[in-house]
């Protein structure tokens, strides 16, 4: 029996993941560029997406495909008409790199508060200055997007003695996180926050979400955090609040354009932290996520359902800018 013919998408420069894992599941062919996501296309009913920035599917079109699994949580690369309003069955990589991510937030929401990078410069200059510094227990943050990440985030921040707030589109109770507040509520929460974490997915609902007029209702002082989408923050209503001192810092690990162009100005700013969007990124991540496809490709030749199906009708159609 012929196995299964699988096409990689793997970004132009980066490594591969240990497809060796699959050859003897499937064949796997790896594709790079538009022309050779073409010549693959014929008779491939599976593709296994390395690469989230890719715009092959937008230039090219799905063809004959059925299954689609991405390397990432997110889908914005899969949010076009054709596979939207298609029967294509999507699913993602969970369970990879939610707690990585949490830990990220965690790690920067500790260097605000206890001045790590002042105490790296101060090192560097050889200059011994006693400085006093801010508690993490009970400091009240708001973590607007319930989803994977959020969920991580919320029980870690928590965990480490955080008074954290939730929000998501729809006000509901949840077992495990409590009471979460619909988007109804996120001003009057957002003046009471000490930090602002993000952790949306990008659609139309959310594509500049935080703009100027957010930005001035949240609490003077306020830091905040962004490992959910680069295009939900306005990127220059941001530096503006900041430049205000409104805001008291940010520390961004995604941005609207992706890789930050070396002439942008959030580089080089002292109360911005600029991450290479590698929150999630542990070593062997790129094994766990291959690990992943293989558990929902057995259960695909096995003709039964696959893990962590997403519903894309339920995200809202969102056209990402070019450079996403």
């Amino acid at each position: 029996m012929s196995q299964p013919k699988v096409i990689a998408i793997v970004q132009e420069g980066r490594p591969l993941p240990p497809l060796e894992r699959l050859k003897a599941d499937a064949d796997i062919v790896v594709v790079r560029t538009a022309d050779e996501f073409r010549k693959a296309q014929p008779g491939a009913e599976i593709l296994f997406l390395n690469d989230f920035r890719t715009k092959l599917l937008r230039e090219v079109g799905p063809g004959e495909l059925r299954w689609i699994h991405t390397s990432s949580i997110g889908v914005d690369s899969l949010m076009t008409d054709d596979i939207i309003n298609s029967d294509i069955v999507v699913s993602n990589s969970r369970g990879v790199c939610e707690r990585p991510i949490a830990e990220w937030v965690l790690g920067v929401l500790l260097m605000f508060t206890k001045d790590l990078r002042r105490t790296i410069e101060l090192q560097q200059a050889r200059t011994w200055q006693h400085r006093e510094t801010e508690p993490l227990l009970g400091r009240k943050v708001l973590v607007v997007g319930p989803g994977p990440v959020g969920r991580e985030t919320v029980l870690l921040l928590r965990a480490a003695g955080m008074d954290v707030t939730v929000v998501g589109r729809s006000g509901r109770n949840d077992p495990q996180l409590g009471s979460i507040s619909g988007f109804d509520g996120l001003e009057e929460l957002l003046g009471q926050a000490d930090d602002v974490v993000l952790t949306l997915p990008l659609t139309e609902e959310t594509r500049g979400l935080f703009s100027s007029a957010m930005f001035r209702t949240m609490k003077p002082g306020a830091r905040l955090v962004n490992v959910g989408r680069g295009a939900v923050v306005v990127e220059q209503d941001l530096l503006d609040s900041l430049d205000a001192g409104h805001l008291g810092a940010a520390a961004l690990d995604v941005f609207e354009y992706e890789p930050l162009d070396a002439g942008n100005p959030l580089w080089g700013r002292r109360d911005i932290l600029v991450s290479p969007h590698a929150s999630g990124d542990l070593i062997g991540w790129r094994g766990r996520v291959v690990d992943c496809f293989a558990r929902n490709l057995s259960l695909w030749k096995a003709h039964e359902p696959l893990n962590d199906v997403v519903d894309l009708k339920k995200l809202g159609t969102v056209s990402p800018a070019a450079g996403v």
